[in-house]
């Protein structure tokens, strides 16, 4: 018995000598000869038949077979996923829709309508469709109507009935939107047609609450959702395997994820069914099948990706930096200090004299300091893993901030590995 690690498991059984084969009587327990070569994760096995009597071993060789499969295919399969996942099918991209509407039925946070007109405009409009004419407007000042942006995704090959997620945004100096109700609204594509209706009453997870001149927020109560709340009127016209040819388009184009692909299809469907035009592009031909099935069978092939490059997404706004396991960092020196400005404003009142017929007036008295504090060398060790990246750039105490900027610098004196991304 060979002992079974993560690339080769199986027992191995000496086969019966010739003339030495036995028919076994009914009840026997069918079992398996496994040789477990890892290509693509796949196991072969060769059924063998025990007597009735060995129904025990059996059961227990059934058992530890299953257990070294599962050995075996967990690091086969530790970074598999389908080519569904890489690709898009080109001639069904997903479409934006938008619209213009209001929400009603808010708290008091809704729009200043003296502010902002076109809410007052868009309020006159809706009630003159409805039959009712006011004479005068100018008293008109409601405060639970808001202006909102509404829009949608619609999905590749979505038909008419179907219904969609839809965010409504403030764009009047609305203070929240909880609690309101989107009135119907009409949602555009960018040809200017109509596509789907939109109505309902919103969720927002933000609010916003203001006394005495102090407000407090959480998250962003000026903008919501309404699940399911757009219902598609027309479908959009789509299309794929035009000429016989269905194109393929890499989410991340890649050469050798693009090869790749067009191999493992290749594989399934011939030779000449798929080729990399482009690392964002593999065209498969249609090998006579039913399209349809042919596009969902290659979607759910089976594929390795190679690893991405190194990596680091820098979001400038909220200071926030991610990494792939790829970074790593080369010695360096950061030289890393702060430099405080403070502005301090004193209001003082000047009165006049006595008799002196003088007036009294309000004075400012702005003083502005600036202190530079002193910097700290740091030394930066070599970092090959990414949690000695991190333990590295965390010594050296930064802001959030000013991590960005360090890292920007790190990497422009060759020091840090990897491809830096703003968003």
């Amino acid at each position: 018995m060979k002992k079974a690690t993560s690339k080769e498991c199986f027992f191995e059984k000496k086969a019966p000598r010739p003339g030495n084969q036995k028919t076994f009587a009914p009840g026997g327990v069918w079992t398996g000869i496994a040789f477990n070569r890892p290509h693509r994760g796949r196991l072969e096995a060769i059924p063998v038949q025990t007597p009735p009597g060995a129904k025990v071993f059996a059961r227990f060789f059934q058992k530890a077979l299953l257990a070294c499969w599962l050995f075996s295919s967990g690091a086969a399969h530790a970074d598999t996923t389908t080519i569904g996942t890489l690709v898009t099918i080109a001639g069904a991209p997903a479409n934006q829709l938008y619209g213009y509407g209001l929400v009603v039925g808010l708290p008091g946070t809704g729009d200043q309508t003296t502010e902002v007109p076109y809410t007052q405009q868009s309020i006159l409009n809706m009630l003159r469709n409805m039959g009712i004419a006011l004479p005068n407007v100018t008293t008109m000042q409601p405060d639970d109507v808001a202006s909102v942006m509404i829009t949608a995704e619609v999905p590749a090959f979505a038909s008419a009935g179907q219904r969609l997620d839809v965010t409504v945004s403030a764009v009047g100096n609305a203070t929240s939107l909880a609690g309101g109700v989107l009135l119907p609204t009409n949602l555009k594509g960018g040809n200017g047609q109509v596509y789907a209706q939109a109505q309902g009453p919103l969720l927002v997870s933000g609010f916003a609450a203001s006394a005495g001149g102090n407000t407090a927020s959480v998250n962003v109560p000026t903008v919501g959702t309404v699940p399911g709340g757009a219902i598609l009127a027309a479908g959009i016209p789509a299309s794929f395997g035009q000429n016989g040819v269905t194109r393929l388009l890499l989410n991340t184009p890649d050469f050798g994820t693009s090869q790749q692909i067009a191999d493992d299809i290749s594989a399934v469907y011939g030779p000449a069914a798929a080729h990399a035009v482009s690392p964002g592009e593999v065209d498969v031909q249609n090998t006579g099948g039913e399209p349809v099935r042919m596009v969902a069978n290659i979607l759910s092939l089976p594929i390795t990706p190679a690893d991405q490059g190194p990596t680091i997404v820098v979001d400038a706004q909220s200071g926030t930096i991610v990494m792939n396991a790829g970074v790593t960092l080369g010695p360096a020196v950061v030289s890393h200090g702060d430099l405080t400005v403070n502005i301090s404003t004193q209001n003082q009142v000047s009165q006049p004299g006595a008799l002196s017929n003088g007036t009294t007036v309000g004075v400012s008295n702005s003083v502005v300091s600036a202190k530079q504090g002193k910097a700290d060398v740091i030394n930066l060790p070599r970092a090959a893993t990414l949690a000695n990246v991190a333990a590295a750039l965390n010594a050296v105490g930064a802001t959030p901030s000013d991590l960005v900027a360090i890292i920007q610098a790190l990497k422009e004196a060759g020091a840090i590995n990897g491809t830096i991304k703003v968003i």
